[in-house]
């Protein structure tokens, strides 16, 4: 397999994936929305609340708040040695204590671990008038996006390599492909039309029905990829990335085994 990476940015990454299959693709894709973990608050004590909105609007709130994850220091509940009760290995503790007129964001709470706060410190939580207060302690702990979407570290897609050919001999460069083209890849040029940019291209076929002479061609290869990750900023892109391929491949060597054992019994 060879990867190519077309762009990277603190929350998004494109990668051009060569010499693999579809189910590869995709099995690299369900791994990053479902199976890589990261910190989220699972757990809440309301210690006062007399805003307008109920513990539970609250609760649901601080859950969908993501948080930035380290790679290393903390266990999975259900794989610490407290068994899930909670510990400083397993779970960080958010604290929460203030007095309207204010308006509490994200900002506003106080992490047990500089390394595990909100990516964004403006998110909004409630509104407080004068008068009214809110106090309360969140537990974030490690979880999967199977599990819940609060624990969905961002969103994973993929597409086949897109290819689009112009036959000079047919095509008279009446411009009619380059108009219906959404993300504008074909260009006129010397009385013809080339093609641009072919990444960019959505498969949509719209310039192959456009064109009454048929110079236009849309295909893919089923062996090339664009694949493409957006983190919600726990993790990195490219931790996502990675941390998607090791699981997966913890996961073939662990159905090797199985299988090896299956033989045995044979």
């Amino acid at each position: 397999m060879e990867v190519k990476v077309n762009f990277l940015t603190g929350e998004e990454m494109e990668l051009k994936l060569e010499g693999i299959n579809p189910a590869l693709a995709n099995s690299l894709r369900r791994v990053i929305l479902r199976e890589v973990p990261v910190m989220a608050v699972d757990e809440l004590e309301v210690k006062f609340n007399d805003s307008a909105l109920h513990d539970e609007i609250i609760a649901h709130r601080l859950a969908m708040i993501p948080l930035k994850t380290p790679l290393r220091g903390y266990n999975l509940p259900e794989e610490c040695k407290c068994e899930g009760a909670g510990c400083p290995k397993c779970t960080v503790t958010l604290s929460l204590s203030k007095e309207g007129p204010h308006t509490v964001t994200s900002g506003d709470l106080q992490s047990s671990d500089e390394n595990v706060v909100p990516v964004s410190p403006s998110i909004p939580i409630v509104r407080l008038e004068k008068g009214q207060k809110l106090e309360l302690t969140a537990f974030a702990r490690l979880g999967r996006g199977k599990q819940h979407a609060k624990w969905q570290p961002g969103i994973a897609s993929y597409k086949y390599q897109p290819i689009v050919r112009v036959d000079p001999g047919k095509c008279d460069g009446c411009g009619e492909c380059v108009e219906v083209c959404p993300p504008g890849i074909l260009q006129p040029s010397d009385g013809k039309v080339v093609v641009g940019e072919v990444d960019k291209c959505i498969l949509c076929r719209m310039c192959e029905k456009a064109c009454k002479r048929r110079a236009v061609t849309v295909s893919f290869d089923d062996s090339r990829f664009i694949f493409r990750v957006e983190s919600h900023g726990s993790l990195k892109p490219e931790q996502l990335f990675l941390q998607a391929v090791e699981i997966l491949a913890e996961k073939c060597r662990e159905f090797e085994k199985l299988v090896g054992k299956l033989e045995e019994k044979g």
